[in-house]
């Protein structure tokens, strides 16, 4: 008895050691954010592009911030790629294609993901050196597309990942926890990693808000994939390939789930693409290391959870230590990293909802996840994630 007593304690400790060490490395990323100042003398030929399926209500919006952006007139184009909508997108996208203003692709047949018909409009209508990519409720900062492009100077560079915001987070409570996960995972994690400290040249791409060398794209394959996350397909796809994936201070707000059934429908369709023949390639480590500040939430979550355990085990059998605070820790050191992340990205007040986002939140997440692995492993194809004629609700963004 007094064995296993003991193989309990030092496991526990080993437990304890690991979410320790993850709450170290959280705070080590926040620590690293800086802000990169570019040098604006870059302005490649761009083929700016947003993906269209029932996107009526927000497609114009979409439109005239593209052609708002500060850069040269002649050195970017604006293309917008229809997946058989049978909304007013078509009508309102062929206005301003007999303006001269954009080019529209609709593919010949409907497809059930975005990227079929995104590898088919770059191949048949792009002609940029550059492909710059946004969702059509996206809402870009007037120096998007300057600061996205500038990383490209590095021949090496494949791919740039900007910086997503929620634009819609004052809606309400659920909303301004769908916020603090964006400027956790896109803000933080993705400056995080062009600080002091080299973490890994590792960057997952969001497909709200990134650009792609064309050539790169032409290296592997000429492809996205298959899978409903095209964009973390095509991360593993230029990784593999030895392209670098950069980090770039180019804001898009765009508009999150406002309901928590959105939300599961939303999490389902990203939990359930297997990714499995691109994932595998070299400098696994690296790739870890890249990946792992996205795992925040759980590791929170989990600290939280064996904090409650070794509280109740102490308070009825008696514990490792006298002192149970010492397993509080790693929750702790995840909440002031997020909490510091949050001052650094200008996001303070989104701080009174940070236990909540680090608890409930979580939990959902981590069911939701399980959920699909084991309930829903087979593959949907892309659905409308409310109720109604459009993909997007069409709130409007608010960038602050």
């Amino acid at each position: 008895m007094c064995a296993l007593s003991d193989i309990l304690a030092v496991v526990a400790w080993a437990i304890w050691l690991i979410l320790l060490s993850g709450a170290i490395f959280y705070a080590v990323v926040a620590w690293n954010v800086r802000k990169p100042k570019p040098v604006y003398d870059f302005f490649p030929r761009v083929s700016v592009m947003a993906y269209a399926w029932q996107s009526g209500n927000v497609i114009e919006r979409k439109i005239k911030n593209f052609l708002d952006q500060d850069y040269p007139r002649d050195r970017f184009e604006v293309i917008i790629y229809d997946n058989d909508s049978t909304d007013e997108t078509r009508e309102i996208c062929l206005g301003y294609e007999e303006q001269g203003l954009i080019k529209y692709f609709r593919s010949a047949k409907p497809h059930d993901r975005k990227a079929p018909v995104l590898d088919q409009a770059i191949g048949e209508v792009a002609c940029g050196e550059i492909i710059a990519l946004t969702d059509p409720d996206g809402v870009c900062e007037k120096d998007w597309l300057k600061k996205i492009v500038q990383p490209f100077k590095d021949s090496t560079v494949g791919a740039v990942s900007g910086v997503t915001h929620c634009g819609n987070y004052y809606r309400n409570l659920f909303t301004k926890l769908r916020a603090i996960e964006d400027e956790w995972w896109y803000n933080v994690c993705v400056l995080g990693k062009s600080g002091k400290v080299r973490i890994s040249d590792f960057h997952p791409i969001c497909g709200a808000n990134y650009a792609l060398r064309k050539t790169a794209w032409e290296s592997v394959g000429r492809s996205h994939g298959r899978s409903l996350v095209e964009d973390y397909e095509m991360t593993f796809r230029l990784y593999n390939k030895g392209w670098k994936i950069a980090p770039a201070d180019a804001n898009v707000w765009q508009e999150e789930v406002e309901k928590v059934a959105e939300y599961v429908r939303q999490r389902r369709r990203w939990y359930q693409p297997s990714v499995k023949k691109v994932v595998k390639g070299k400098n696994k480590v690296g790739r870890v290391l890249g990946a792992l500040p996205y795992s925040m939430q759980a590791t929170a979550f989990l600290s939280f959870l064996y904090f409650m355990f070794a509280s109740v085990y102490e308070a009825m059998f008696g514990g490792p230590s006298p002192n149970i605070s010492v397993f509080i820790a790693p929750f702790v050191i995840t909440c002031l990293a997020l909490t510091y992340g949050l001052v650094k990205a200008g996001k303070a007040k989104l701080l009174p909802y940070l236990l909540l986002f680090l608890t409930f939140d979580s939990a959902l997440q981590i069911t939701v996840f399980l959920e699909t692995k084991i309930r829903h492993r087979r593959e949907r194809h892309w659905v409308k994630l409310g109720e109604g004629e459009y993909y997007h609700v069409g709130s409007e963004m608010r960038m602050s």
